[in-house]
């Protein structure tokens, strides 16, 4: 699952949805509307774009965490999450607050308006090897989806 593909399908969609609802809104096609729509989609979620274009950018693993300060289970996740990342210090933390604009990123890769807090997952030059969301994992399971990334057709990021 690559990053900004997730983001570029996700914007598109949206174009598309949002465009649409107007036009049957207004008895309008929904082409009046697009640059309008597109220009409130890039003022929305350009935090987000911009974040992950950062990621993506990165030459070392990445573990995003997205989650919120008021959020129980995204505190619990956090001590969890910070064991597994002392023993893996090839890997970069970036850490988003869901509640800021930048945290839009969380719809941009579920493409669900709804879901389910904190959402982690382990990106390497910008594709998704794994994701959770909803849940908070012990550090063996963490290390053991860390571990299964070379066989799952992906560079080895051992080797960093």
């Amino acid at each position: 699952m690559d990053l900004m593909s997730r983001m570029q399908e996700f914007m598109a969609s949206q174009l598309e949805r949002l465009s649409g609802e107007l036009a049957m809104k207004y008895d309008v096609p929904a082409e009046e509307f697009s640059d309008d729509v597109d220009a409130f989609l890039r003022e929305t979620y350009g935090p987000a774009v911009e974040a992950a274009t950062a990621i993506c950018q990165r030459e070392r693993p990445v573990v995003l965490f997205i989650g919120r300060e008021d959020c129980a289970v995204c505190q619990r996740c956090e001590p969890v999450l910070a064991r597994f990342l002392q023993d893996h210090e090839e890997l970069d933390l970036v850490k988003l607050d869901y509640a800021k604009p930048e945290g839009l990123l969380y719809h941009m890769i579920q493409h669900d308006a709804k879901g389910m807090l904190p959402m982690i997952a382990i990106i390497f030059r910008g594709g998704i090897r794994k994701l959770f969301t909803g849940e908070c994992s012990s550090p063996e399971v963490y290390e053991r989806h860390y571990r299964d990334l070379p066989s799952e057709g992906c560079q080895n990021i051992y080797a960093l």
